[in-house]
């Protein structure tokens, strides 16, 4: 019984799926592409901007 070959594989396997989703996740959520950029930067982005434009209450 070769248990200790088949912990070793099993590890591998799980780390290269967690490095798999860990890409997938920064390609889609925090991606710096300006052409395509992630989720969460696109948002972060619309809230920078919303602040930049400094609107002002109008209801004074």
């Amino acid at each position: 019984m070769n248990k200790r070959g088949q912990i070793v594989v099993e590890y591998v396997l799980l780390l290269v799926i967690a490095t798999g989703v860990a890409a997938l996740l920064v390609s889609q959520l925090v991606s710096r592409n300006a052409d395509d950029p992630g989720a969460l930067t696109a948002k972060w982005q619309s809230i920078l901007n919303a602040v930049g434009s400094d609107v002002p209450d109008s209801n004074k």
